[in-house]
């Protein structure tokens, strides 16, 4: 009797399904419908950023070429120039508001004299003449100079640097208390400053 029992009881443990076994019939839950974890969040991030950085890669990359209301409607002629001689420093004397003569190398024309009367090209040497050299551009207009506008954007002249300029000649007629001019050649044109603005890579030659 007892062999008999123990072989029904062995039976019976061999047709039990182990645990394992009953593991891998239990159904398990569908993530099918879940949001994307942190790691696709993290993606899009990294994608705008990057998109962003382009951004401000390319604005950085066009430059400012100078452009205001001002330069481009004041004066009679308008041009992109870079300044190739001048003083490393501007004299200072005193009281004396005195406009100083620097040669420059026209880069882009914007707007020819209408008049005919200067006619210039890309490559020409100029000599402009810089009201109170010494102080940034928006500080110079005065009773002197009277009403009209006068200045500009240029914190400070310095040589090779590259400036888009609104100019009117005669030089000699326009400089409030007179001018420096030591720039020769003597027949070179020579204007007035009337409006200067900074140009940040070369943009204003393009």
């Amino acid at each position: 009797m007892k062999r008999w029992t123990r072989l029904w009881r062995a039976d019976r443990r061999a047709g039990q399904p182990s645990s394992a076994s009953a593991d891998r019939f239990e159904p398990r839950p569908d993530t099918s419908g879940e949001p994307a974890g942190p790691g696709a969040a993290r993606a899009t991030v990294v994608v705008l950023a990057l998109a962003a950085i382009a951004w401000l890669l390319a604005q950085h990359g066009r430059g400012n070429d100078g452009a205001d209301e001002a330069v481009t409607a004041l004066g009679r002629v308008e041009v992109t120039a870079k300044l190739i001689e001048c003083p490393a420093e501007f004299p200072d004397l005193g009281a004396y508001r005195y406009t100083y003569v620097v040669k420059y190398e026209v880069v882009k024309i914007h707007r020819q004299d209408p008049a005919g009367n200067y006619v210039l090209s890309v490559g020409d040497r100029i000599c402009v003449g810089h009201y109170k050299p010494r102080l940034p551009r928006y500080r110079i207009q005065d009773a002197d100079w009277g009403n009209k506008p006068l200045g500009g954007k240029l914190a400070q002249i310095v040589q090779g640097d590259v400036h888009r300029m609104a100019l009117d000649y005669e030089l000699a007629n326009l400089a409030p208390s007179g001018a420096l001019d030591y720039c020769s050649p003597r027949e070179l044109h020579r204007f007035f400053a009337v409006w200067t603005n900074p140009v940040s890579s070369h943009n204003g030659a393009r």
